[in-house]
């Protein structure tokens, strides 16, 4: 049954598609230095994966069911279903595999952070391979129902009560009031907690959640968690007589302590002065922390870009490709997302979605508001070949140029991309006071300008990526006439 239940694991693994080694990151608004809420995760699967951006509009009237792409699942679509935004996998025709998004309710959503159930709970209920909602199909079937975090992790919740999950996930909701993060503890078994509002959390395909108190407005579960874990023998408590969640649910395996822990533990200590956690020690860290310094969407890019630089242990500097300790940054990542969420702003411009295409270390982060009506057309374009016409694959090419010498061209791309998101972000600035002053006049025109930001942003950061690409290929072929010179005639 052990073997079993561990080839359950890994077959989900592989229908769930993509996001099979993410890092999440969640910031409460009295941690953040405009208190703004902010949830974000780079998703990790495969480089040659295109991703593409998408507005679902607004249904009436809708009677059609949903119908997963990578395995059975199915699920009525709402009759009024609101309109939203998600980032979906070029091979699945722009229908599903929303990876995250914002609907018009003003909920955002990230999905998903792959967790692993032990397999001792498993052993009793297995995930639904076939039939069980998995991350193909969440946010598709979620975000155009919900007006609000708690009601996310309601809806998701009851789906996994009736149908069951596919894979282990966790799932983050955000609205202008809070957060909510939803962890599987087995098929059918689930939690989720409200993030307190001056702390952050970090995960690496790991469980983090860990105390469930029941009856607490902050925590919401499936009706038999505590029982079902009682009755099969699983239940771990708290010497409070708290269950436990993560000992009688989630997966600890020798290498979470290289593969996942370590990224929890080099942002807790970028964010956090004075730990005296242990790399190696991941069973011991906290789940939620006061950052010394309040956060920034700087600091969260820092830390989904973070790679162990200034360390031994950062692979790319070091040439070493089977370095241990599994960066945050990596070659694979098919996109990352930060999510914002400024409640003192009003939607079209409070909300935005700043997105990188690849690997984020070498990335550049684009800002998207809530409130654009036209998404560039690059942004929906893409598939597993490379092509001369879709975002994703203008970025892709710069960044496989890049790790030819990573030591030589890195710094080239960091500075330059640093640079203009630091133009960007006072142009953001510049916008909003602008959006504020003239949508009380003039909204239509107000709208038209968060169009016009965003084709002039992202022609600019095309024209950047351009000229950055010709001079590494000037650099490298440089560098490969000089190793091929064959002269001395």
């Amino acid at each position: 049954m052990k073997k079993i239940s561990l080839l359950a694991t890994m077959i989900a693994s592989i229908l769930s598609g993509n996001a099979i080694a993410c890092t999440t990151i969640l910031v409460g608004s009295q941690a953040t230095t405009d208190g703004s809420y902010i949830i974000a995760r780079n998703e990790d699967h495969s480089a040659n994966m295109a991703k593409r951006f998408i507005s679902h509009p607004a249904t009436q009237g809708d009677t059609s069911i949903y119908r997963s792409v990578k395995n059975n699942f199915s699920y009525p679509n709402p009759e009024q279903g609101l309109q939203f935004t998600f980032i979906a996998d070029s091979d699945t025709n722009n229908q599903g595999h929303g990876s995250n998004g914002f609907n018009s309710a003003g909920v955002g959503m990230t999905s998903t952070e792959t967790v692993f159930n032990n397999d001792a709970v498993l052993k009793i209920d297995p995930y639904l391979l076939q039939d069980g909602i998995n991350e193909d199909a969440m946010l598709n079937v979620v975000l155009p129902r919900i007006h609000s975090a708690k009601e996310g992790a309601e809806v998701l919740g009851e789906i996994i009560e009736e149908q069951g999950v596919a894979e282990g996930f966790g799932v983050a909701f955000v609205d202008k009031n809070e957060i909510w993060y939803l962890e599987t503890g087995s098929g059918h078994q689930w939690m989720a907690r409200k993030i307190p509002k001056d702390k952050y959390l970090v995960s690496a395909n790991q469980g983090r959640l860990q105390t469930y108190i029941s009856g607490n407005s902050d925590y919401l579960a499936s009706p038999t968690l505590i029982s079902f874990a009682k009755d099969n023998g699983l239940a771990k408590f708290n010497k409070d007589g708290s269950l436990d969640f993560h000992k009688s649910y989630s997966r600890n395996v020798d290498n979470d302590n290289y593969y996942n822990y370590p990224r929890v533990w080099t942002l807790q200590n970028l964010y956090t002065e004075g730990l005296t956690t242990k790399i190696d020690a991941g069973g011991n860290y906290p789940v939620f922390l006061t950052p010394t310094h309040k956060l920034s969407i700087e600091d969260v890019k820092e830390g989904l870009r973070n790679r162990f630089e200034s360390t031994k242990h950062d692979p790319y500097t070091s040439a070493n490709p089977k370095e241990k300790y599994r960066p945050i940054a990596v070659f694979r990542t098919q996109q990352s997302h930060i999510m914002q969420v400024q409640p003192k702003l009003p939607q079209a411009i409070g909300e935005v979605q700043y997105i990188s295409w690849g690997m984020t270390s070498i990335g550049v982060y684009i800002p998207f508001y809530q409130g654009m009506t036209k998404i560039p057309d690059s942004y929906n374009l893409g598939s597993y070949d490379a092509d001369n016409q879709s975002a994703s694959w203008k970025f892709r090419k710069l960044q496989t140029l890049t790790m030819t010498n990573w030591n030589e061209f890195s710094p080239i791309v960091i500075k330059a991309y640093h640079q203009f998101e630091v133009e960007t972000t006072a142009q953001q600035r510049q916008l909003e006071k602008v959006y504020l002053a003239t949508y009380k006049k003039n909204p239509k025109k107000a709208q038209m300008m968060i169009n016009q930001f965003e084709e002039k942003i992202t022609d600019k950061v095309f024209v950047l990526t351009d000229k950055l690409t010709n001079e590494l290929f000037t650099k490298l072929t440089h560098n490969t006439d000089v190793t091929y010179k064959f002269a001395g005639a």
